[in-house]
């Protein structure tokens, strides 16, 4: 029989609900600490701690699928090195991978993560007030329900009927915050120049762990080396700047509960349909939510995980997420 089953099923576990809403909720929720700003080699200790916490999670996730599938890591790895990758991997999915195996790609992802949140907390705001370019309002038609892109289309739904509400319940000073971060762009273009240069990094990264790992030195003079452009921004105060800078991560931290609620409610539903089918990757996906700690693993299952960052390093080719 053909082990070509074992990586459609695989690839069907990495894109569903029972390894997303873990995983994504992990980095999204760990990603607050990893700060863009030079000087941030100071926080590698407590960086390299997370980093292991995610390893664990991965190993914790890939094990209960090998379980539910019922193959063992040996099984796994030798269809690794017989089975050919058909399908396209979207660029997030190859990133959480990989990025379990290689602590420099990990760091630039999560700094990348925590940008793009507060971009995303910086459109919700938009988005309310109705200044947000109809380019990047979300739409459900552009996925399903488990999908990113429905779950920040239901936030935005919330957060809509609720504006008055809230309105009502901020702070002089905070309303008047709000309205300055939804009509001047300065902090936005601040942001969007960060997660350009993170997002041009983490490619390089990607780039030059392949390229070493198989030792392609002809191909390393190609690569790019990424200088901090710099962007003529409005006229504003820098303390002013860094005060909404501030205001709005704390509306980052209110984006990310609502995230993890929406995911929760997908988890559930999920749950309810292949409990069945898939009981110990169920399980460990509601565990992980939990966050109650590492959990241990079986050494043999770090092989899984290698394995599979080897076999996606040396053939995936991804699509753009």
């Amino acid at each position: 029989m053909s082990d070509d089953w074992i990586f459609d099923s695989l690839i069907g576990f990495l894109r569903g609900p029972v390894w997303n809403v873990p995983i994504l909720t992990f980095l999204e929720h760990k990603s607050l600490v990893f700060e863009p700003e030079e000087g941030s080699e100071e926080n590698d200790d407590e960086y390299r701690k997370i980093h292991d916490d995610y390893k664990n999670l991965v190993d914790f996730m890939l094990g209960s699928y090998m379980e539910d599938i019922q193959i063992t890591p040996q099984q796994f790895s030798d269809a690794c090195s017989k089975v050919k990758i058909k399908t396209q991997f979207q660029q997030a999915l190859f990133e959480q991978v990989w990025a379990a195996d290689n602590y420099e790609i990990f760091k630039r992802m999560m700094i990348q993560k925590n940008i793009e949140l507060q971009l995303q907390a910086l459109e919700l705001i938009q988005q309310r007030y109705g200044t947000l370019p109809k380019s990047l309002l979300p739409t459900e038609e552009e996925g399903e329900e488990k999908d990113e892109d429905h779950i920040m289309a239901q936030i935005v739904r919330q957060s809509q009927e609720e504006h008055a509400a809230l309105q009502e319940a901020l702070s002089a000073e905070d309303a008047e915050m709000e309205e300055a971060l939804a009509t001047n762009n300065s902090v936005q273009k601040h942001l969007q120049e960060k997660k350009e240069k993170q997002e041009a990094l983490l490619i390089e990264q990607l780039k030059n762990t392949k390229i070493s790992e198989m030792k392609k030195e002809a191909e390393s003079c190609g690569t790019q080396h990424v200088v901090e452009a710099e962007i003529e921004h409005e006229k504003i105060d820098p303390e002013e700047l860094k005060k909404r800078t501030e205001f709005l991560k704390t509306q980052r931290d209110k984006l990310l509960k609502l995230k993890q609620a929406e995911r929760e409610r997908i988890l559930a539903v999920e749950e309810a349909k292949h409990a069945k089918e898939r009981p110990k990757s169920a399980n460990a996906a509601r565990s992980a939510m939990g966050r109650g700690g590492r959990q241990k693993i079986d050494p043999q299952t770090l092989e899984v995980r290698k394995a599979l960052a080897q076999k996606l390093m040396d053939e995936v080719v991804y699509e753009q997420s």
